[in-house]
């Protein structure tokens, strides 16, 4: 019975020194050892969260938040970064898209909470209430580069051009995850249909002189 206590403290010390030392193979497997024990499942499953993500591995970040949320499902900003990265990857779209509102109706005021919802409603073509979120919050938390890039696409599908730019350029001057940068590709893309001057307003070919 002692050592079967005394291995996964062993085990938990091995994993921070691996994490701290930026040895992520081996942190990686010591962490997921570590989970097997309930006293320290918290821990290990923070690890392997920003393991997962500082290496873009989205499918076992993925299953990381699903874990997190099954141990802590009244944390909002959790049940909101589950949500948001399902909406992104497709996976479980109804599921997440029930985990966005939760969060939001749990947390409206806290800003990954709202801009996960705000997302959630504009790919469910509910742009105006998306809008309404977006426009409640306070623009000093808008700025953050993570925020603007849902931000940019609310406001596009809004026709507020202007607004959207101004989003977009503060998506684009910060460190964006990877499936939010093809965001914010999908954003400037819109940005720049949408600014192109409609047929009807561009010069007729008929009224080019002749050469």
């Amino acid at each position: 019975a002692e050592l079967s206590k005394d291995v996964p403290e062993h085990e938990l010390t091995l994993a921070r020194l691996a994490t701290r030392s930026q040895l992520a193979n081996q942190a990686e497997e010591l962490w997921i050892r570590v989970e097997e024990n309930p006293a320290m499942r918290r821990e290990a499953l923070d690890n392997l969260r920003q393991l997962y993500r500082g290496k873009n591995e989205m499918t076992k970040l993925y299953a990381v938040l699903q874990r997190l949320h099954e141990s802590s499902p009244n944390e909002p900003p959790i049940t909101a970064d589950l949500a948001r990265l399902g909406i992104n990857l497709g996976e479980n779209i109804e599921s997440s898209h029930q985990l966005a509102k939760e969060a939001y109706d749990r947390a409206p005021s806290e800003v990954n909470c709202a801009v996960t919802y705000a997302l959630s409603l504009h790919r469910l073509r509910r742009n105006g209430e998306a809008l309404a979120i977006v426009q409640s919050l306070p623009a000093e938390q808008l700025d953050d580069a993570h925020a603007a890039v849902y931000v940019a696409l609310v406001l596009l599908e809004a026709n507020e051009l202007p607004r959207a730019k101004h989003y977009i350029e503060d998506a684009e001057n910060g460190k964006l995850y990877p499936e939010e940068k093809k965001l914010l590709d999908e954003a400037k893309t819109k940005l720049m249909a949408s600014a192109i001057p409609s047929p009807a307003e561009s010069p007729s070919p008929s009224a080019t002189p002749p050469l």
